[in-house]
């Protein structure tokens, strides 16, 4: 069976070191979501606002010297 692009992304990102995405769920970040769902690895830290994800991924990535992630469907 195929898999999903989102499967694979959600592999990379845990290949990557990945531990959590700040985002908005909804529109086209729904299948990034669910593949984070089924994944079970990577968690999701929902917020109120796409900016709000950026701010938040900004400073873990400052505070732990690794990467962090934000998602959103559309931006500041």
């Amino acid at each position: 069976m195929a898999r999903a692009i989102a499967d694979q992304f959600a592999e990379t990102l845990a290949l990557a070191g990945v531990k959590r995405i700040y985002g908005i769920v909804g529109d086209n970040v729904n299948g990034l979501t669910d593949a984070l769902r089924r994944q079970g690895e990577i968690d999701w830290i929902h917020v109120r606002h796409e900016e709000v994800a950026a701010f938040a991924a900004g400073a873990e990535a400052h505070l732990t010297g690794q990467l962090a992630v934000c998602a959103g469907s559309c931006g500041p």
